[in-house]
């Protein structure tokens, strides 16, 4: 008797850390349609991992994993860079600009 996992999810959480990378760089969510696309080839991707990872001589599922870490560092990093740039402008804004005093001599 032969089992045969149908799904590995080990595509979709790398779909879903690079998607988060790629809002949190654009600032901005992917489309309704390309939400609509993304899911279904994850979905079918998932599918076909048992056949992906019968056909490969090394650990696809821990690159895969290793690969949504890395992904989901990158958006971490990013994000604090991000929040922490905008925490800046934000004290910039409440403080006003001191010009420089001009010193006439006489």
């Amino acid at each position: 008797m032969t089992t045969l996992s149908t799904n590995s999810h080990a595509i979709t959480p790398l779909v879903t850390a690079g998607v988060d990378l790629f809002e949190t760089l654009t600032g901005k969510p992917l489309s309704e349609n390309a939400t609509k696309v993304s899911m279904s080839v994850t979905s079918l991707l998932d599918g076909l991992f048992p056949v992906f990872t019968q056909n490969v001589r090394f650990d696809l599922d821990g690159i895969l994993t290793g690969s949504t870490e890395i992904l989901s560092g990158l958006n971490t990093a990013f994000a604090a860079a991000r929040n922490k740039a905008a925490q800046g402008m934000e004290s910039s804004q409440r403080v006003p600009a001191q010009s420089p005093s001009v010193v006439s001599r006489a």
